[in-house]
């Protein structure tokens, strides 16, 4: 299989995912009940605690496919764009890493101070080695880009530089660092962006591939079988970094500072204005 599965154009979705047999069909309307059912999201509930991810519909395709390639969006704050069109989207690695410098880096650059930089790594440390498989070695992403603009809370991927640990390490030390100077460099210097790449299945953590998959087959189970709507949700990690040459588009996020707007203090983000 060649085609490149889009999240957000169901068009792209392998017909074989929705090829099921009679038992099948049988076995799910079976196990869905739809009374009391008036939106899609009940159907899908019930249909997580079937974990269509062990069937055979699901093992089968990855068994057969694991060459396929998707496409997938990674939300995140970037200060140069030609460092991604070079260097890829890359893991962190945790301590001692290039990803340590970089970020060692980056507070040296917004002049922090270095007892406080070293205070503040205290805490990445501690998150690093918390989860090392998924705060080290993966690079998480969202399957539709329609989500990030939706929920507030996947578009704070892209609210300062450094990410989401480096936000975290500054709240452990204060709730409000972040709206001092010169932290608040790090949420006013470079550009709130979703990064559109692609990877194969074969390079998408384990349990997340086969979710993935069954994600689909939740579609066409919704769609197909009972004509509701359907809106995948998916979030997901690789095994590793995503090279340049698999990066298909950076686009900056629109309205970004409207949306952080409605949840920041007043005259926070005027100066970009």
């Amino acid at each position: 299989m060649e085609k490149l599965i889009a999240f957000d154009n169901p068009d792209t979705f392998p017909k074989e995912l929705q090829m099921w047999d009679i038992g099948f069909e049988k076995y799910i309307k079976k196990e869905i009940s739809l009374e009391n059912v008036t939106e899609w999201w009940q159907i899908k509930e019930q249909l997580e605690s079937i974990h269509l991810e062990r069937e055979e519909i699901v093992t089968e395709f990855l068994k057969n496919n694991m060459d396929t390639e998707v496409a997938v969006y990674h939300c995140t704050r970037i200060f140069n764009e030609d460092d991604y069109l070079k260097q890829g989207i890359v893991i962190s690695g945790g301590r001692s890493s290039l990803e340590e410098k970089r970020i060692r880096k980056l507070f040296s650059e917004v002049k922090i101070p270095e007892d406080m930089v070293e205070k503040i790594f205290e805490h990445i440390y501690k998150i690093w080695d918390c989860d090392k498989k998924s705060r080290t070695t993966a690079v998480h992403f969202f399957s539709d880009k329609k989500y990030i603009y939706d929920e507030v809370t996947a578009s704070t991927f892209a609210i300062n530089l450094g990410g989401e640990i480096v936000r975290w390490s500054l709240e452990a030390v204060n709730t409000n660092l972040y709206k001092q100077e010169p932290y608040k460099r790090l949420w006013i210097l470079g550009k709130p962006c979703i990064i559109k790449f692609k990877c194969k299945l074969s390079d998408i953590n384990e349990t997340k591939r086969d979710l993935l998959i069954a994600e689909i087959v939740n579609y066409f189970i919704v769609t197909k079988m009972y004509g509701y709507p359907y809106r995948i949700e998916f979030t997901g990690m690789t095994t590793g970094n995503v090279p340049p040459e698999n990066i298909i588009s950076i686009e900056e996020i629109k309205n970004f500072i409207e949306i952080q707007e409605e949840y920041e203090d007043e005259g926070f983000y005027d100066e970009l204005k």
